[in-house]
C-alpha cells in the first residue's frame, strides 16, 4: 500500500519530494517496528522457560497470592538479560537466570535503576542461577500473604520493561 502511494506521488509530479513520499514513509513506520518486534521475539524464544520448569514451579506454588511471571527478556543498550521466572514477594522481586552467561551484578543493576527511576523504593533483587534455591525461595512464601499495592506496581515495572 505505501509502494502504490509513493508510485502516485512520483507518476504524478514526476519526482518523489511531494506529500505522497511523506505519507508512504510515514506509513512504513508502523511496519518497521512491528519487524524489530518480531527479530527481537526470535532472538529471545530459546530462553524462554520449558514447560516442565513451569509446572514444578506452579506445584510449589500452589494457591499462594504472589506476583509470578515468565519469560522475560530485558533489553538495555549494552546487553540483553533473559530471564526465565519472576516474581514479587514481601519488598523483594526473585528472578530465575537462564543463562550461564548473564552478568548477574548488571542485570540487578538494571532492574533497579528502573525501580528508582519509577520512584519504587525498598525492593531488593535477587537474580538466582540456581533452581533449587529459586525452588526454597518460592517455599518460604507463605499463603496468607496479601499482595502490596507495591508489590503489583515493581511486578508491573518488571513486565513493561521486558519484552
Amino acid at each position: 500500500m505505501c509502494a502504490g502511494v509513493f508510485m502516485i506521488g512520483y507518476i504524478n509530479k514526476g519526482d518523489a519530494k511531494n506529500i505522497f513520499t511523506v505519507v508512504a514513509v510515514l506509513g512504513m513506520l508502523p511496519v518497521a517496528k512491528l519487524i524489530v518486534s518480531f527479530i527481537m521475539y526470535i532472538r529471545a524464544e530459546k530462553y524462554s522457560c520449558k514447560e516442565e520448569l513451569k509446572d514444578e514451579i506452579f506445584e510449589i506454588v500452589g494457591d499462594k497470592k504472589i506476583c509470578l511471571g515468565f519469560d522475560f527478556y530485558l533489553t538495555s543498550y549494552k546487553v540483553n538479560f533473559p530471564l526465565l521466572s519472576a516474581f514479587v514477594y514481601d519488598g523483594s522481586i526473585i528472578c530465575l537466570s537462564g543463562d550461564t552467561k548473564l552478568d548477574i551484578k548488571e542485570c540487578r543493576e538494571h532492574i533497579e535503576k528502573y525501580l528508582t527511576n519509577n520512584s519504587i523504593n525498598g525492593f531488593k533483587v535477587y537474580i538466582l542461577e540456581n533452581k533449587d534455591k529459586y525452588f526454597d525461595r518460592l517455599k518460604s512464601v507463605t499463603s496468607e500473604y496479601e499482595k502490596s499495592d507495591a508489590d503489583l506496581t515493581a511486578y508491573a515495572l518488571l513486565k513493561s520493561i521486558s519484552l
